[in-house]
C-alpha cells in the first residue's frame, strides 16, 4: 500500500520522535510499501530526498525549537498536488498534533482517504510544567488547533487544572477525528480514554530499526563493567522538559560518578555554563548532537541511563537503553510500564537528591549492575521494529475496512476512491 506520513519533525533531525519515525517508514519500504513524508523544513541546508514533501512553515519556531507549520491553502494545494502526483495513497497516518498533524488530518478528509493518529505527546504536562507562559501557550494551542480541526463529542477533564484543560482539547480532537488511533503504552491509552476519546485505540510500542540494532551490535568495542567511577550516559534534546540541567545537578552530587551528555538543543549554552567548573568539568561531557547509532554505541560503554524525563510516554532513549542491555535509572512512574522488572531503579521522586541517591547506591553497589543487565538480556530484542511493524499493519487494515470515516462525511473503499 501507498502511505502518507505527516509529522511535524523532519525526518533528517535527530530526537526520539524521528528515530522512531525512521524505523517505522523502514520498516514499511522492507515489507514492500511505499512512504511519503509530509513535514517541516528542516533546519540549515539539509536536503530532502525523493519520498519526503516539505510544507511551508513560518518565519519563527515554538518555543522547543518546533518550526510551526500551518494547514494555510498553499499547504494544502502542496499537498493535494502531491497526492495527485504520488498517488494513489491508500492510508494517511499522522504521528504529531500539530501543524502537520493537522494538515494529515484535513488532508484525509478531502481525499476519502481513512487516516491513523498516533498519539504520544503529553502536551498538558510538557506546557504546564515547563511552557515560560503555560496559560497563554495552551490557549493559543486551543484556539490555533480548534480552527482547524472540530471537536467530535465532549471531553472529560475530571481533575485537571484549567492549563491542563486547554491543552487536552486539541489532543482529545485530533484523536477523534481519526478512524483508528495508536498510543506506545497501555497507561497512555487509558489516559487518551479517560479523557473522552471513542475512537479505537491500538497500543503499538514504538520500534527500533532491526538492521541498525544488528549492525551495533556486530561491531567490536569495549563493554560496560563494574569498575568505578560509575559511568552515566544521558541521551536527548536539550529542552526543559528532558531536564538536562537537572541531569548535570544530579552527577553534580555523585562524585564517584561521571556522566556523558549526547544530544543539543535551546539549553546547549546553559549546559556547558554548568560544567564550565574544573571539578565538574573533569566529571561531565558534552558530546553535542550526535546519530542513533552512535548513542547505541555509548550506551555498551556505559553503566547506567540516566532518564531525567518526567513527561515522556515511552521514550525512544528507553528502548535503546532496553536493547542494549544498559540498565535504567528514571523517575516517572508511567515509565515503569516500559523498563523491565530489575531491569532498572525508579527514584522516589523527581527531585535530583532523589536520582542521586540511586546513583550513590548504585556506584557503591556496583554488583546490582550485573544483576540488572542480566534481567534486560531476556528483552532485548523486544524493541526491534520487526516485532511492531504486523500490527501497525492490522490497524491499517482495520481502517482501510471500516464502512465510514471517523468524521462520517465521507464513506470509504479500499484504494482512497470516495463515496458520498
Amino acid at each position: 500500500m501507498h502511505v502518507a506520513l505527516f509529522t511535524d519533525f523532519h525526518p533528517a533531525t535527530l530526537g526520539g520522535v524521528q528515530t522512531a519515525m525512521r524505523s517505522l517508514c523502514d520498516g514499511l519500504r522492507r515489507l514492500g510499501h511505499r512512504v511519503t513524508v509530509f513535514c517541516p523544513p528542516a533546519p540549515g541546508s539539509v536536503s530532502s530526498d525523493a519520498d519526503t514533501v516539505v510544507l511551508g512553515a513560518l518565519s519563527f519556531a515554538m518555543s522547543n525549537g518546533l518550526p510551526v507549520v500551518l494547514p494555510t491553502r498553499a499547504n494544502q494545494r502542496r499537498i493535494d498536488a502531491a497526492f495527485a502526483e504520488r498517488g494513489p495513497i491508500d492510508i494517511v497516518h499522522a504521528l504529531t498534533t500539530y501543524g502537520c498533524g493537522i494538515s494529515g488530518a484535513r488532508a484525509a478528509r478531502r481525499h476519502g482517504i481513512p487516516i491513523v493518529q498516533t498519539m504520544q505527546s503529553r502536551d498538558d504536562t510538557v506546557i504546564e510544567q515547563y511552557s515560560p507562559a503555560p496559560y497563554l501557550s495552551a490557549l493559543i494551542m486551543r484556539w490555533a488547533h480548534g480552527w482547524f480541526v472540530p471537536l467530535r463529542g465532549r471531553p472529560v477533564f475530571d481533575g485537571d487544572g484549567r492549563v491542563a484543560r486547554l491543552a487536552w482539547r486539541p489532543l482529545v480532537a485530533q484523536a477523534q477525528a481519526a478512524d483508528r488511533v495508536i498510543v506506545p503504552t497501555r497507561h497512555f491509552a487509558r489516559r487518551v480514554a479517560d479523557h473522552g476519546v471513542d475512537r479505537p485505540i491500538h497500543v503499538v510500542s514504538n520500534g527500533i530499526d532491526d538492521a541498525l540494532l544488528d549492525r551495533v551490535r556486530a561491531e567490536d568495542g569495549a563493554t560496560a563493567n563494574a569498575d568505578t567511577p560509575l559511568r552515566a550516559l544521558w541521551c536527548g534534546r536539550l529542552s526543559a522538559e528532558k531536564r538536562p540541567l537537572e541531569a548535570i545537578e544530579v552527577v553534580r552530587l555523585v562524585e564517584e560518578c561521571t556522566l556523558d551528555v549526547y544530544g543539543s538543543g535551546p539549553l546547549a549554552d546553559r549546559a556547558r555554563a554548568a560544567v564550565a567548573e574544573p571539578d565538574l568539568g573533569r566529571r561531565v561531557r558534552l558530546h553535542g548532537e550526535v546519530g542513533q547509532a552512535d548513542c547505541l554505541r555509548a550506551m555498551r560503554t556505559h553503566d547506567v541511563l540516566l532518564l531525567t524525563s518526567d513527561c515522556d510516554t515511552q521514550g525512544m532513549v528507553l528502548l535503546e537503553a532496553m536493547a542494549m542491555g544498559l540498565p535504567v535509572v528514571y523517575c516517572d512512574p508511567e515509565l515503569s510500564e516500559t523498563v523491565p522488572a530489575e531491569g532498572g531503579v525508579r527514584a522516589p521522586d523527581r527531585s535530583v537528591r532523589s536520582l542521586a541517591a540511586v546513583l550513590k547506591d548504585l556506584a557503591r553497589n556496583p554488583a546490582r549492575l550485573h544483576t540488572m543487565r542480566g534481567a534486560l538480556a531476556a528483552h532485548a530484542d523486544e524493541p526491534r521494529q520487526s516485532r511492531h511493524i504486523t500490527a501497525i499493519l492490522a490497524v491499517y487494515a482495520e481502517a482501510l475496512a471500516a464502512p465510514e470515516t471517523g468524521g462520517g462525511a465521507v464513506r470509504v473503499r479500499r484504494g482512497g476512491r470516495p463515496q458520498r
